[in-house]
């Protein structure tokens, strides 16, 4: 009975394998793609004689971070005309002290206005939508609290909507500061590296389009408050509300030039956390309006499956992690069904299996390695990345597919509040001074 169990098992494993090895050489064609296309940087193209610069409202939404005060000193410095910039904080912080510190500070700079609604509900696109009853600006920017951008961040990245104010939006790159602190955000450089080096650049080419990111990203306010605002309560707001854009025949421009320092999480916990918490909203966005994206007849071909490579990187997950787990099943049901004898002679070709089976489906790690070399990586860096990849990132998987698994099954997810080192530091400083 024990043996048509393994050949089922083995069979199941050999399928997922193929299918594995398919995407994975797919993401080592795109990464070639993206060196082959990769444009070099520059200052951008000048806006035309008399063309006016939008008007512009930043929101930063936070929740217990003095963060986001560091941001919005980087936004009070920005070289955009006074009359046409709004700075909103968002605050739904339930501890007093750190409100505290955000109304002190408001005082201080009186461009900053300060929004508070109570309390936390519907996360992130709650305190978003909250905002908007107090916007002026005809567009968003959206900055998580640990993003800091430049002076001249906002010029730049409003310019393509002065020229093309049919645009939906426009998301600027990500350039991960503290991704050399340790294995943990290495491994979270890695992932953010290959969708803004990799995947976005080629999207943009391939299909004239982009999808927002969270942050570092300008919304055209009017488009967003037609289609209803932002989905309360939604992990990914920004995946969700770029399938929107796009099943209505709407572009989002894709600034690969553009870059906008933030953090990512410096400890595997909250690493697990955050992308067990992305894959559950892609993966609920997708459940949400991915068939209306694919059947819209506004929406080109090449925009759809632009989307359908924005998100495969779940699917890549999810097959490794069913490699991974139909593997183990196959050695174990090996073992039980042919004894001793099979066992002797199956762990060596096991092994050596694997280790085929590593090789050939290992595009997602090459596509890594190489985006975080051209984000400045050195070797070191590089040879850090793999151990990263090959210890954190096998754990990883696990809370990705939980993720999955829990948005396909509609069980609900938490909100969780990841640790930043901007966060940390401020909240040190302000408990001591």
């Amino acid at each position: 009975m024990l043996q048509p169990f393994h050949q089922g098992i083995e069979y199941a494993f050999n399928v997922a394998m193929g299918a594995t090895f398919v995407l994975s050489w797919i993401y080592c064609v795109l990464t070639v793609g993206a060196l082959v296309f990769r444009r070099h940087k520059s200052a951008g193209e000048p806006l035309p004689a008399g063309t006016a610069l939008p008007t512009v409202t930043v929101q930063i939404p936070t929740y217990n971070e003095l963060a986001a005060l560091n941001c919005a000193r980087c936004c009070l410095a920005f070289d955009y005309p006074a009359d046409r910039l709004q700075i909103l904080i968002g605050d739904d912080s339930n501890r007093p002290d750190v409100s505290r510190e955000i109304d002190a500070f408001a005082r201080e700079n009186p461009r900053v206005q300060v929004c508070r609604r109570g309390d936390n509900a519907g996360y992130k696109p709650g305190n978003l939508n909250h905002m908007l009853k107090a916007t002026t600006g005809d567009y968003l920017l959206i900055l998580d609290s640990d993003f800091l951008p430049e002076r001249d961040f906002l010029r730049r990245l409003a310019a393509p909507a002065a020229r093309d104010p049919a645009l939906a939006g426009v998301q600027a790159s990500w350039r991960v500061a503290n991704a050399r602190q340790n294995y943990s955000t290495l491994m979270g450089a890695g992932i953010v590296n290959v969708i803004h080096v990799v995947i976005l650049p080629l999207l943009k080419r391939l299909a004239r389009t982009g999808m927002f990111c969270g942050s570092a990203e300008l919304v055209r306010k009017d488009r967003l408050v037609a289609q209803g605002g932002w989905t309360v309560g939604a992990l990914t707001e920004d995946v969700d509300y770029s399938l929107r854009v796009l099943a209505a025949g709407g572009r989002i421009e894709y600034l690969e030039d553009l870059a906008c320092s933030c953090e990512t999480p410096h400890t595997p916990k909250d690493l697990f956390r955050q992308q067990m918490r992305w894959a559950y909203g892609v993966m609920r966005a997708l459940m949400a309006h991915g068939g209306r994206l694919l059947v819209s007849g506004l929406a080109r071909k090449r925009t759809k499956a632009a989307v359908t490579c924005f998100c495969g990187g779940y699917l890549m997950v999810a097959l490794m992690l069913a490699t991974t787990v139909l593997g183990l099943l196959n050695v174990a049901s090996g073992w039980a069904a042919g004894g001793t004898d099979a066992a002797g002679g199956f762990l060596p070709g096991g092994l050596g299996g694997s280790l085929v089976n590593f090789l050939l489906t290992c595009g997602m790690l090459v596509s890594s390695v190489c985006a975080g070399f051209m984000s400045g990586f050195g070797a070191r860096s590089a040879q850090k990345l793999v151990v990263a990849s090959l210890s954190i990132g096998v754990v990883l998987l696990f809370f990705v597919g939980k993720g999955l698994a829990k948005a396909l099954l509609g069980l609900p997810m938490n909100w969780f509040m990841l640790k930043k080192n901007g966060n940390e530091h401020a909240l040190t400083a302000a408990g001591t001074a």
